[in-house]
């Protein structure tokens, strides 16, 4: 017999295991040759994944993660403030203010879900503030820990250009 489709083997199959598997399981097989046929379910537990197998990760905290998440939204607003002109010592304030709630969610929530959200401002932070070796330290992280993360491609471009300007220092 040949198949003209190549799906329909294998669909043909399962349909006889499937049936097989409910002759076994209402008591109707009489020689127990049935027993030797890989039923569906034992070949799907093979091969499954998610919730049956174990959790991917660890779970995490609901309420952590929202906490840790109004954190760095406020940070992010920080960040983005303008300080005003008149006062020099503003855009110290709100580094040190956005240094503190990033600090507070490493310290609070090390599993938190944007972790490499929050190493990349800080990086951004240290880098703002005249502070390179921590700034490097951060966007290194974020390079290293998280590679398919979405701040992955800044990271490494703030990266060379700190040690570029690192180099230029050392060389004079």
């Amino acid at each position: 017999m040949k198949f003209q489709s190549r799906f329909t083997f294998p669909i043909l199959l399962t349909l006889a295991m499937a049936c097989v598997s409910t002759l076994c399981s209402s008591g109707r097989c009489l020689t127990g040759a049935c027993l030797t046929v890989p039923l569906p379910s034992a070949m799907a537990a093979a091969f499954q994944q998610g919730p049956g197998r174990g959790a991917a990760a660890a779970p995490r905290d609901p309420e952590l993660e929202k906490q840790s998440t109004k954190s760095l939204e406020v940070a992010w607003y920080y960040f983005k403030k303008k300080p005003n002109k008149s006062d020099p010592a503003a855009m110290d304030r709100l580094n040190k203010s956005v240094e503190g709630r990033l600090n507070e969610i490493l310290d609070i929530h090390p599993d938190f879900s944007k972790m490499d959200e929050v190493c990349f401002l800080l990086g951004e932070v240290y880098a703002r503030s005249k502070q390179p070796d921590k700034a490097v330290e951060f966007f290194g992280k974020v390079v290293k820990d998280f590679p398919d993360s979405r701040f992955n491609k800044d990271a490494k471009k703030h990266l060379d250009e700190l040690n570029a300007s690192q180099g230029n220092k050392k060389s004079q």
